[in-house]
């Protein structure tokens, strides 16, 4: 539940105006502290996104557009820098568990905010989101993991999307040839604690060469293999944060590696 303190600036959030008020990309600038990192470093059980963030992706949602994006560019900046400080602070923690994950630049694992509208019917310019992921395996089609920044929709999430069919048949063959142990991930009660399904684009009907009575027929339907959870505003602002994500990616682990191995990672 949102605590009561909090409810005004969310709903603030959730209704912006046409623009952000006087001043108010100074203020976001200025509420980042100036040694952001090496405080984080010192105290990450303590780290939370700022408000300003969560404000300034609910008014850009408002006012999608170059102009009110460029004067308020001081906010984007704001909102920015306390991304990469967020990537670098939970980055630290899970090397702790995978080392493969080392973030030296943050920067590198952050998503454009640009949309690429030349196909799309939208044409607003900017997403109305912050995202990143981190890539164990290294570039190419692989487990990743993805967090998704947006005042009231975010989440946590990770695994395949997007897949060549050869790589859609290798996740299902191995899926079949090791479906008790797939289905010990999906199962068991720290995942679900989670994860409750399966997420990503999916068939309809049972895939070629798949009976439709296979015992895990509805995870062998899929052409993406995606687990996320939600997480709410209240969530971001909380001091346990890097604590609760650094858990959720932790508990993800072995689906990714699951997913890594079948595409030959």
């Amino acid at each position: 539940m949102l605590r009561q303190a909090q409810q005004p600036m969310l709903r603030q959030a959730q209704q912006p105006t046409n623009s952000l008020p006087i001043n108010r990309d100074k203020q976001l600038t200025n509420s980042l502290p100036i040694n952001r990192e090496k405080q984080l470093t010192n105290s990450l059980s303590h780290y939370m996104f700022q408000q300003s963030t969560l404000d300034f992706l609910a008014h850009l949602k408002a006012n999608n557009n170059k102009d009110w994006f460029e004067k308020n560019r001081k906010a984007y900046d704001a909102a920015r820098a306390d991304q990469y400080a967020f990537i670098a602070a939970l980055g630290k923690e899970m090397h702790k568990w995978d080392d493969r994950i080392t973030i030296l630049d943050p920067k590198k694992h952050t998503m454009r905010i640009n949309r690429d509208i030349r196909f799309s019917k939208d044409k607003s310019p900017y997403k109305s989101s912050l995202s990143f992921h981190f890539s164990p395996s290294g570039d190419g089609p692989h487990g990743g993991y993805y967090f998704h920044l947006e005042p009231g929709a975010t989440f946590v999430g990770g695994g395949l999307y997007a897949l060549e069919p050869d790589k859609i048949k290798a996740v299902r063959q191995e899926i079949d040839y090791n479906l008790d142990e797939f289905s010990g991930i999906m199962n068991n009660k720290g995942f679900k604690k989670y994860f409750s399904l399966l997420k990503g684009d999916a068939l309809k009907t049972a895939p070629k060469d798949y009976p439709k009575d296979h015992p895990g027929i509805e995870w062998l339907k899929h052409k993406d293999f995606i687990v996320s959870h939600h997480l709410s505003d209240a969530e971001l602002l909380a001091k346990d944060l890097i604590p609760k994500v650094n858990d959720i990616y932790k508990t993800m682990q072995p689906f990714m590696v699951f997913m890594d191995r079948a595409i030959g990672q």
